[in-house]
């Protein structure tokens, strides 16, 4: 029996709801051992043809599929599903949800085949770890061009590129004067960086974070603008400082990630570990693990969010796109940023998406799977993606 073959009978069963638990294993399994992305495109075939004599759209039953599907991922109940196997599995979830949202919208016209799938286009790559350093004296280093070891010394501190390719920082107490760098990321690129004081950073793509070669003050003080995961380390009596326009974030200790890009209505802190206090024009608020806060730009107004999904607020970290429910222009402007293209809209389009694609494939195959909601269609240019109904 062929791939291909088992594919279609694991999804029409998760279809019916007659899946055993080990075939709902192996139904995430052949997604996660997938890194070339063939088989989701075989899903999606297979969802494509099945969507023409589907039965009628159950939304309980599409609910309860997601939920047994992750809780069959589930190594053991009492443990937490680790990120990469519960993404694959929500990968899944998103190509059977999606089936159903065809089987819900379908029109009595036949369902047509896409641009993308019909002839060859240009595709484009997704991005990968670029950015560019900036020394305290103006120099500038391209950082996924340097080669490993140490690239700098600034004062007392030496600026070293490990063999993995990040950015590290060794740095004595005291080690006088601070001088100021800065990493930034293009559109279409991210880095990692490890702090003079051990504190690790993640930036995403279109973003920057400025900060001293050594922390001497009393604060360990940062500036961010686009987006960053922050893990940082612990040392009392010297709170590290995120600073974003006007708003800071403060923690002794801390996972948090902060998403501030400036064609964002609103900036949003999200806490995954400790505790963090979020101050804006006087109003301070804190937080507690799972909680978020929103700052509106236009009014200024910053709330606290007591429930927040923290899986998607890190997904671009774990190498994953998410959407929850995302309009459509929201959606792109994470495609846009990441594989660096302009987005044109044609037309009105009212789509929302709810799903996870990994970021790591061509633009073609993230813009399949949208698809999949009949809602949408997208055409791809020179660094160009059309977006029409």
């Amino acid at each position: 029996m062929t791939t291909q073959e088992r594919l279609a009978i694991l999804l029409k069963k998760a279809a019916d709801a007659t899946a055993t638990v080990e075939e709902l294993q192996e139904l995430a399994g052949l997604a996660e051992h997938d890194p070339s992305g063939q088989h989701a495109l075989d899903m999606e075939a297979l969802l494509r043809k099945e969507a023409k004599s589907a039965p009628a759209y159950d939304h309980a039953h599409w609910n309860r599929l997601a939920d047994n599907i992750l809780q069959a991922d589930r190594p053991q109940p009492a443990k937490v599903i680790p990120w990469r196997r519960r993404a694959w599995a929500a990968a899944v979830i998103l190509l059977v949800a999606s089936s159903a949202a065809f089987w819900l919208l379908r029109r009595p016209a036949p369902v047509k085949e896409t641009t993308l799938a019909a002839q060859p286009v240009k595709d484009i790559a997704p991005g990968g770890n670029r950015a560019v350093l900036t020394l305290g004296d103006g120099t500038e280093i391209s950082l996924d061009s340097a080669g490993n070891g140490m690239l700098a010394q600034q004062g007392h501190t030496r600026v070293i590129k490990s063999g993995n390719g990040q950015i590290q920082y060794e740095a004595p107490q005291n080690g006088g004067q601070p001088v100021f760098n800065k990493i930034a990321t293009p559109r279409g690129g991210q880095y990692t960086i490890t702090l003079p004081d051990g504190s690790r950073v993640w930036l995403n793509a279109s973003s920057s974070l400025r900060y001293p070669a050594a922390f001497n003050g009393s604060a360990r003080t940062v500036e961010l603008t686009g987006e960053a995961y922050f893990e940082v380390a612990k040392q009392a009596g010297q709170p590290f400082v995120v600073k974003v326009d006007e708003m800071e974030v403060k923690v002794l200790g801390t996972h948090f990630n902060i998403m501030a890009y400036t064609d964002e209505a609103v900036v949003k802190t999200t806490l995954l570990e400790g505790a963090v206090e979020v101050k804006k024009s006087g109003v301070a608020k804190k937080l507690k693990p799972g909680q978020g806060t929103s700052l509106h730009r236009s009014s200024g107004l910053l709330e606290v969010l007591p429930e927040v999904n923290t899986e998607e607020a890190v997904a671009w970290k774990n190498g994953y796109i998410q959407f929850e429910g995302n309009d459509i222009r929201s959606a792109m402007r994470q495609v846009a940023r990441w594989y660096d293209v302009e987005v044109i809209y044609k037309g009105n389009v009212p789509a929302h998406f709810r799903g996870i694609i990994p970021r790591n494939v061509p633009v073609s195959q993230v813009l399949k799977m949208l698809e999949l909601t009949g809602e949408v269609h997208f055409e791809i240019g020179n660094k160009q993606i059309i977006v029409s109904p």
